[in-house]
Parts: C-alpha cells; structure tokens; sequence
C-alpha cells in the first residue's frame, strides 16, 4: 500500500488551521476586561516566575504554571489573559488531533474542530482571566496522547487538567482503556502515575503551606464544600437533567442574574445523539469498551457538580466534551442532523453576545467564526447535491419493475 503523499496528509489539517486563523482575527474585535479571579491568577504567576510558590493565593492554578514563562519574557501584567487566548487559537488543531485519533478517521477529527470552534464560551473565556480555554486545550491534548498510545505525555498533560479544574477526573474510564497493553504495572499505568504524582505533589506543597486544602476560588476548603454539598445533591442531581438538555436559562427581565454558567456550552442536540450513541454502543463505536469510557466518564464529569452549590456549565466542560465526542459516530451514520446541530450552535453565540457585548465591547467582526462555518457548510452542501445530481442513476426502462422498498429486508 503506497504511502499517502504530503498534500495528502497536510491537506486535512486545512479546515483547522483556516478555523485557527478566524478565531485570531475574531479576538481583534473584543476588547479583554478583567475579573476579579484573573487577579488571584496573575499574582500566582508573578510569584512563580520570581521564585515563589504561594499556594495562599485562592485558585486551582494548573493552566498558571505554563504561563510563567510567557511572563518571564514579556513581564506583562496581562500574562494569564494573554495566555488564554494564545491557548484559544489551539482549540480547533487540538479537537481535530482528538476527533481523528479515537475513531481513526479524518472526518471525525473535521466535525469536532468544527464543533470546538462554535462553543464561545469556552473559546472566549480567557478574555476575564478564566482558564476555561488552556484546560479544554489539555483535555483535548491528553485524548489525543492517550489515544495514540503515547502515554507519558497524555498523563503529563492530564496532570495539568486536573490541577486547572478537577472535574478533568472524567477522563479516568478513557485513560483506562487507552492504556498499554504490555509491559508491567508501572508501564501500564504510566498515564495514572504521572499525573497522580503531579497531583499529589500540589496538594501536599499547598497542605505543608497553608494547612488546608483550598476549593479553586472558593474561600471555603474541599471538605467544607463537600460536607455542605450533601443536603442539595438530590436537587442538583435533577436539575443536571434540565440543564443538559436546555439551549439557555437567559433571564431577559434581568441580565445581570444570568451567569456564563447558566448558558450552554453547546447545542443539546450533541448532548442528545452522543445519549443515544451510548444507549446503542455496539452500533456506533469499535469496540463496546470505548462506549463504556465515555459513559462512565460522563457520569464522573457531570456527577462531580452534584456536591457543589449548583450545576455549573463552566464546571461540566469536561463532561459535555465527552457527550460531544459520543455523538460524532451518530452524526457519521445520520448526516441529516448536522444542519440541525450546525443551526442549534448559533444559540451559544446569540447568548454570549447578549451577555457579553458591552463588556468585551463586541463588534460585528468578533462573528467571523460562525460565519466561516457556515459558508464551508453551505459550499460543502451545493457541492454534494451537484455531485448527486450530476451522477444520479438513469431512469428504469417502462417494462422494467421498480424494485420493491422490502427487497432489502
């Protein structure tokens, strides 16, 4: 079998580079404003790159460590804003690299680039000093190692993740059955070890410092949000059901008590076909073990938000990723729902606009994304119904029977 040429290989990367390329012109059109949880990130920056660690300062700051030496270059005091974004422009590469890497197939790895690029939320976080988009970026890297069998790497950057935000433990059931086949224990597991070490180190060195284990921006510690979260997990448990599948909560009376969590992240008709996949695993995915990863680690993502003060989309990122990557399989079979979905997407950007439109000071450029998706759909689909029309089967002589619609049956 003749090896695939250059054009060949680099010729699928096309569509996320181009996606790459329109999410940096996008972010000339916002305007960065700063929240009070980049300020915490910021200082934990600042100490790190002069020497210090200072686990005092409230924040889960896995995505900071790879920003110090972005500081130690340019001493800039927007370093964990900047950072953000520069890990924003990967979003599209990096979804691309997961999509092909699990099913084997570039179309998969196309559908999920596209899909990655059309969650706002996520992309533009790091506009406030969130880290919404570095640990998307580490999710994503950590399925691609994984899935490719490079498996210190994928625990490195799984390590990462977790220290950012550790809803990142959804990713167990994936990293299991991801993981070699051969060797010993300590080969095996190499993925498990690597971020376990980098976990427990954190913890530790935040322990030995400041005594207590800090909840991210929360000012309480794990076990006082824990112990609290138990009388209102029943609630959040059945509220996870109507979030998952609401395209918003926005409150138009009063925009000021709707939150970039309230909004979804995605279209709940990718919530929808990745449930559906799931429910019928032996018909969408290779090996039913790949569908029960994704199960269980759904259930781990979301479950995590059930002891917290209320279901969260920012907190369920890593669990909508998995529902995401479920459903690619059910849009390969049924491709009539990909105009749906691609229609549905448009909702997160109409909210995220109605939210954030004065504080980034959106202008109509910051829609260039959207807007190419939507010419290469459109394009796409003239193109098929022309190659269909052009090469549609010739009509049956009279004497000629039509065939029978049961005669596949």
């Amino acid at each position: 079998m003749p090896l695939p040429s250059l054009r060949e290989r680099l010729l699928p990367w096309l569509l996320p580079v181009t996606l790459t390329v329109a999410v940096f012109f996008s972010f000339l059109f916002t305007v960065p404003r700063p929240h009070q949880e980049f300020y915490s990130m910021q200082a934990f920056i600042e100490s790190l790159a002069r020497g210090r660690l200072d686990f005092s300062i409230l924040g889960f700051h896995g995505a900071d460590f790879l920003a110090v030496p972005w500081y130690l270059l340019t001493r800039s005091p927007f370093t964990a804003i900047e950072v953000q974004i520069f890990t924003a422009l990967f979003l599209p590469l990096a979804a691309f690299a997961a999509g092909r890497a699990i099913y084997k197939q570039t179309w998969h790895g196309l559908m999920l680039a596209a899909i990655i690029s059309l969650m706002p939320f996520v992309t533009y976080a790091g506009l406030r000093g969130w880290t919404e988009p570095t640990h998307m970026l580490l999710l994503l890297l950590t399925i691609t190692f994984a899935a490719r069998g490079k498996l210190t790497a994928a625990g490195l950057m799984w390590g990462l993740a977790l220290l950012t935000k550790p809803f990142a433990l959804g990713l167990v059931p994936l990293l299991f059955h991801y993981r070699s086949k051969e060797g010993g224990f300590l080969v095996r597991n190499r993925a498990f070890l690597v971020a376990g070490e980098m976990v427990v180190m954190y913890l530790l060195l935040q322990f030995l410092q400041a005594r207590y284990l800090l909840m991210g921006m929360a000012p309480g510690t794990i076990s006082t949000v824990l112990t609290e979260g138990l009388m209102r997990m029943p609630a959040n448990g059945m509220h996870a059901l109507q979030i998952l599948f609401s395209v918003h909560n926005y409150y138009f009376p009063d925009p000021a008590l709707t939150g970039a969590g309230n909004l979804m992240h995605t279209t709940p008709l990718l919530v929808f076909l990745g449930l559906f996949g799931l429910l019928a695993q032996r018909q969408y995915y290779a090996t039913p073990a790949l569908g029960h990863a994704l199960l269980w680690g759904i259930l781990i993502a979301i479950g995590l938000n059930v002891p917290l003060d209320h279901m969260d989309h920012i907190y369920m990122e890593a669990g909508i990723l998995l529902f995401v990557i479920a459903a690619l399989p059910v849009l390969r079979s049924f491709p009539l729902w990909i105009p749906l979905v691609l229609a549905t997407l448009h909702f997160q950007w109409f909210y995220f606009y109605l939210q954030y439109r004065t504080v980034y000071a959106l202008q109509p450029g910051f829609f260039l994304v959207p807007a190419l998706v939507d010419g290469i759909a459109i394009g796409w689909g003239v193109w098929a119904f022309w190659r269909s029309f052009k090469h549609r089967p010739a009509a049956l002589p009279a004497s000629t029977p039509a065939p029978s619609p049961l005669a596949a049956v």
